[in-house]
Parts: structure tokens; sequence; C-alpha cells
């Protein structure tokens, strides 16, 4: 029984540039292409139910494996920027609801045996220029950026904050930072009690508010 790419539609004269089909198959490869003027898009019909991508058992003993690999590439020179990711879930005006959460991510191991030889990680993020090149950056450069942008308007009954560390399930945690060494910039072997106290860290505890000090250079 052969497959039903489309029903009762007719395919729109703006084709893609160049005249592709909006599915090609090529030997075991399956390219699907959104017509010239237009997005793409994969939308469920319920609403209970999700795009599910790579959901599958792998079988294979040696080799890494991605389950998804989202790679633009910037061909031509100009003024624009590129992102690889936007996800933004919302609420529509008078909408109300339970939680809001852009990304979840939440490795897991089954309970039972099987070692793992290296790390468990939630959330990589790592900056790769290599190790040459003449490029000049104009803005900062961070692993992670964050940027508020709430109404004094709203009633908050929880803290706002950049980082939450949630209560711990069995075992804690070992350390709020671990650090591979000193001499990475990001921290220094040197004592700055001397220097001049400037500015402090606030960091709740449960409910009760404390301070970390920090120093001028």
């Amino acid at each position: 029984m052969p497959y039903q790419w489309l029903k009762n539609k007719t395919l729109p004269a703006d084709a893609p540039a160049g005249g592709a089909p909006l599915a090609e198959l090529l030997d075991s490869t399956l390219t699907l292409k959104a017509v010239a003027a237009d997005h793409f898009y994969i939308d469920t019909q319920q609403d209970g139910k999700n795009v599910r991508i790579n959901s599958r058992n792998v079988t294979q003993a040696a080799g890494d494996h991605t389950a998804v690999s989202i790679k633009p590439s910037k061909s031509a020179d100009g003024s624009g920027g590129i992102t690889g990711l936007e996800v933004s879930p919302r609420f529509q005006a008078s909408m109300g609801g339970n939680d809001l959460r852009a990304i979840l991510a939440d490795p897991v191991l089954k309970a039972g045996s099987g070692d793992i030889a290296a790390q468990v990680v939630a959330v990589e993020a790592n900056i790769d220029f290599g190790t040459s090149g003449t490029r000049t950056i104009t803005g900062d450069v961070s692993a992670f950026s964050s940027f508020l942008a709430v109404p004094s308007t709203y009633t908050y009954s929880g803290l706002i904050s950049f980082l939450r560390i949630r209560d711990v399930n069995v075992k804690g945690w070992d350390c709020f930072l671990n650090l591979d060494s000193s001499g990475t910039g990001a921290s220094t072997g040197s004592d700055k009690a001397s220097n001049s106290k400037d500015h402090t860290l606030k960091v709740y505890v449960g409910s009760s508010l404390y301070h970390i000090q920090l120093y001028a250079n």
C-alpha cells in the first residue's frame, strides 16, 4: 500500500526556488521543503499530543548517537544574525494555567545496572571559535545570557532569581560550583580580603536572605 503524501491538496505555484519538489526521496534520504514564500509547519491535531523526533530505542552498542542535529550555516556575508533554535511558549492575553517552561532538560537513568563511563550533563554550553582567525567581536561573549522583562504590576508570590537550586531528592550536591583549576580566568588564587568591600550577591536559603561579599579589584 503506497504512502499517502497529500490529500485533497493542490500544490502551490510558487514551489521552492530552483523548481525542487515539496517532497524529495533520493535513495534513502527524504527531504521536505516548504514553498518559497512560506514557512514549514509541523502541527499536531490534538492538544494532548506532541511532535516526536527520533524517540526510539538506540540499539547500536558502539559509537555515539545524536537524536537531533540543527546546524544552520550562514554562507552569505552581511549584517544579519543567525539563531540555531528559538523556543518561545506563551499564554495568550487573559489566559491562565500552570507551569510555563521554555526548555526542560531531563537526562534519565532508569533504575538498575549499567555504568556510565563519562559524565552526565543536563545542559552543555560550549563556545567554539577554533584556535585561529582575525575576527573582531564587538559585543560580549558569554555561555549564558539572561534578560529579565517582567512588569511591576504583576503579583509575585515567589522570588524572582537568575538561578534556582531546587530541594534535592535522596543525595545532595557536593558543591555549588566545580572549577577544573584556578587558572581558567574564572577564579584567582590571591586573597582579596585587604581590598575594598564593594557590593554583595544576594542569596536566599529558604526564606532567609544572605549576602556574599564582593571586593574591588
